[in-house]
This record gives C-alpha cells, sequence and structure tokens, in this order.
C-alpha cells in the first residue's frame, strides 16, 4: 500500500472481511451492525473508533512517497522518477504523461493529498507569492484572505521583509493584511542570515511529513463536512 494503489474493489473486500470480524459473524452466520462503519471510522477525538478507511490509507502511505518526490532530492528514487516524469516542474506540478507505469499512476492518485499538506516557511521571501501561495502558519488554508491593496497581484512576501534587519516591515504589514492576518504575518519568525524559502508539510507543528496527518487530509478531503455531521451524531452515542 505504500507503493501502489490498492484496486478498490480489494480494499471493499477486506473492509468487509474486518467489518464481519468486528461484529462477530461465523461463516454464514448474520449479526446486526450496531453503528455504521463510516461512524466507526470516524476519528476518537470526534466521537469514533478509529478505524481506518483503507482507501483513504492507502493514498495517505503514498503520499508519503509523494512527499520524498517533493522534498528528497537527493535519493535515487527522486532522480529516476524526476527525469522519466516531471523533468521541468516539482512533484506536484506533474502531470500523468504518456504511457506511464503503474507505480507512477499509484503516486499521482495521492498528488491532491500533497499538494493539500505543503505550505511554504518563509526565509528571505523571494521565491513566494503574497496572494497566490500557501506559507501563512494557518491549518485552515495557508493562504492570504486580505484583497490586494497597496501591492501588486504578483507582490512576493521578500517585499514585506527589510532585508537589512531581518525584520517584518510592520507598518506595511498592517496597511495591507487584516487585522488578525497582520498578527499572524508579525508573528512568523524571520532569520538575520535569510535563507531560502522552503516548502514544509504544514498540518505537522515541525514542518515533517507524517502519514497520521496525511490520513487526516484525505478524510476532509473525501467527506468535508459530512465528515463534520457524523461526528456531531456520534456524540449522541458512546461506546
Amino acid at each position: 500500500m505504500s507503493c501502489f494503489k490498492i484496486p478498490d474493489s480489494l480494499c471493499d473486500e477486506m473492509t468487509s472481511i474486518i467489518r464481519s470480524f468486528w461484529w462477530g459473524q461465523c461463516k454464514e452466520e448474520k449479526k446486526v451492525a450496531w453503528i455504521s462503519w463510516d461512524k466507526l471510522c470516524t476519528p476518537k477525538a470526534q466521537g469514533g473508533m478509529g478505524f481506518k478507511q483503507l482507501k483513504l490509507f492507502n493514498l495517505a502511505l503514498l503520499a508519503k512517497q509523494g512527499w520524498r518526490l517533493q522534498s528528497g532530492k537527493d535519493s535515487l528514487l527522486f532522480r529516476v522518477f524526476k527525469a522519466r516524469y516531471f523533468p521541468s516542474c516539482e512533484f506536484v506540478q506533474a502531470e500523468m504523461g504518456h504511457n506511464p507505469s503503474y507505480v507512477w499512476r499509484s503516486l499521482m492518485a495521492a498528488q491532491g493529498v500533497v499538494k493539500n499538506g505543503i505550505r511554504w516557511q518563509v526565509g528571505n521571501g523571494q521565491k513566494i507569492q503574497i496572494w497566490k501561495d500557501r506559507w501563512l502558519p494557518n491549518p485552515s488554508q495557508y493562504k492570504v484572505i486580505s484583497p490586494p491593496s497597496l501591492l501588486h497581484h504578483e507582490a512576493r512576501v521578500n517585499e514585506l521583509i527589510d532585508g537589512t534587519n531581518g525584520e517584518w516591515k510592520s507598518e506595511l504589514v498592517e496597511s495591507v493584511f487584516l487585522p488578525s492576518e497582520a498578527d499572524t504575518i508579525r508573528g512568523i519568525a524571520l532569520s538575520a542570515a535569510m535563507p531560502k524559502d522552503r516548502l514544509i508539510w504544514g498540518p505537522t507543528t515541525n514542518g515533517r511529513f507524517s502519514v497520521r496527518s496525511a490520513y487526516t487530509l484525505a478524510l476532509e478531503a473525501a467527506f468535508g463536512n459530512d465528515r463534520a455531521s457524523a461526528s456531531d451524531d456520534s456524540k449522541m452515542c458512546k461506546f
């Protein structure tokens, strides 16, 4: 599951076996399913049992390999796939291409999870577009919602930074962004050394990829508000 996208039919078959075991089914004997499988798969923090949706867990494991292709520039895996499938762009901009291998098709199935998880860590701000890129430490979307005003649409984050002192231009930040976003931006730590901007994994506090956080992203993408409503219903039933 870390290298290949398992067929949906096989995932469904494995899920059926797990459900049968959970409800104590023996041979042809049928037992009552007292609660829906989706609610059992709801995270424990939301009132469920935390069972894995196998299709989405498969995507989370594949996203780990996709993250390696996005961030691990020195590996043999990266060099081979870079030369074959995305020689002139990054993994998150790659396309399926002509006559791809099954491994590549599997990795591309998880590309959306990787896209939803990455964000920029501000260094010198030269690579980051203020209104187009994901760079705010805000888990909701990582993007700026303040409308462009004093700065043009293609402006980059380095225009908000005093490169001499390695500090934010506070007055400019206050005048361009909504108060809440201005506070968030000023809270981003800068280094006087002005290192290059780099992509990190946004859902974790240390910026490192984790399968758990990728699975959460896959759940949110698959269920959205439906998952939230399911969690509200599950709070009415205590296990």
